[in-house]
């Protein structure tokens, strides 16, 4: 119980703090299946996969958002923090998608005028708006790891 809460605030601290960072361009894939997330993000570019139940992939993955790359024992505690909020342990979190590579910057789930959808965790959620982007920044953040701006 005590850890529930303990997540819970961090996760609120956390999505507070990155509504409004560079994070805010993100978006993140939550609907998919997991395999129809593989054959996506595997030859877009533009779309990280992220299996939030393997220490191995969470290392690698949280790795090129963090000051220093994560230990083993980080990636291990950050997927048992990820696995006490009951979210998705599958999304793709996209670079540029809406149009950041082609014709400026653009946020793709922004483009729809229904704000509620930017964080119901279905479809393309943003991830400032999501409780997935908290739950990461909360896990990661009870586990010692900061997350920085890729």
């Amino acid at each position: 119980m005590r850890h529930r809460l303990g997540l819970l605030l961090a996760v609120t601290a956390v999505a507070l703090a990155a509504s409004g960072s560079a994070f805010a361009f993100d978006c993140i894939r939550v609907s998919s299946s997991y395999q129809g997330l593989i054959a996506s993000t595997s030859n877009s570019g533009h779309w990280l996969l992220f299996d939030m139940t393997n220490a191995d992939n969470v290392q690698a993955n949280l790795s090129n958002f963090a000051g220093t790359p994560l230990t083993i024992d980080q990636a291990n505690c950050v997927v048992e923090h990820y696995a006490a909020s009951g979210l998705t342990p599958y999304f793709a979190l996209g670079f540029g998608v809406a149009g950041g590579f082609t014709n400026g910057p653009g946020v793709l789930a922004h483009n729809n005028p229904n704000e509620q959808v930017l964080g119901n965790v279905k479809g393309i959620d943003h991830i400032d708006a999501s409780p997935i982007g908290g739950a990461i920044f909360g896990a990661a953040g009870l586990c010692g790891v900061t997350l920085e701006p890729a």
